[in-house]
């Protein structure tokens, strides 16, 4: 039987929570989407005797889908959109083939391999992250300058937008903010860490490992832990997070997919 998220109902509901309980990681942002962010996801279940066996999560951001497909979800493989850019979270990786042929007929499409990294209060390394500063919207100019060296234009009101819903810090040198990272999903037990970007006049000099150790040590703080996602070919980025106490706890697949 396939459901939406229209059809949520109390059974529905009860096997979602009990997916998170059994694994947090793959699941928290069908959770929190569905908490904190439901006008702006969409989701479909393939679900059998009151359990979820697979399903689909859609999330429209401002510039891409974020889509999840998780579990015995081949049927659900028509429901990824294919009329905007998308990046598609495998996690079965039996259905690799079918996806990428089902998506080639409507665009561009490319395979990337990505690490699930995760730190807690055990494991937590702090690296001078009183070096950092929270960036608010004092700082804002600062902020759509450094987001534009990075290739993404925001108007003012789209970066107060992003500043207000997520936690950023920033690393200044001479007046100048350098580096970035921030925390763009948050619940009680676990925050998602992500954007750490740094000029790249200023990279390997330590600012991408503060500024990522500030964001952690706020999660760590609050008492959840902290998960990121990196490509598996991004050694420097791996080596950094790894000096914070961060490990692999899986490796998944991440397909880009373009529209014609």
């Amino acid at each position: 039987m396939i459901l939406s998220i229209e059809d949520l109902n109390y059974k529905l509901w009860r096997s979602i929570l009990k997916l998170y309980g059994s694994n947090r990681i793959p699941h928290f942002y069908l959770l929190y989407d569905l908490i904190y962010d439901i006008d702006s996801m969409k989701a479909y279940f393939n679900f059998e005797n009151n359990e979820i066996k697979g399903y689909i999560l859609i999330w429209r951001g401002p510039r891409s889908y974020g889509v999840h497909l998780w579990g015995d979800s081949e049927k659900l493989i028509t429901y990824i959109p294919t009329d905007r850019h998308s990046i598609i979270h495998l996690y079965n990786l039996k259905l690799l083939d079918k996806v990428v042929n089902y998506l080639k007929n409507y665009g561009e499409v490319s395979i990337h391999k990505y690490l699930d990294m995760v730190v807690d209060s055990k494991t937590f390394k702090a690296y001078m992250p009183d070096k950092a500063v929270k960036i608010d919207e004092g700082k804002i100019g600062d902020f759509i300058d450094i987001k534009r060296t990075g290739g993404t234009e925001l108007s003012i009101e789209r970066a107060r937008n992003i500043l207000d819903k997520w936690q950023y810090y920033g690393l200044y040198v001479d007046n100048l903010l350098v580096s970035i990272a921030c925390c763009y999903l948050k619940m009680r037990d676990i925050w998602a860490i992500g954007d750490v970007y740094t000029r790249p006049e200023y990279r390997g000099r330590g600012y991408a490992k503060i500024v990522t150790s500030a964001v952690t040590r706020d999660a760590i703080n609050s008492g959840a832990i902290a998960v990121l996602h990196v490509r598996a070919d991004n050694l420097p980025a791996i080596r950094v997070y790894r000096k914070l106490g961060y490990t692999v706890i899986a490796e998944r697949i991440w397909i880009i997919f373009k529209p014609k």
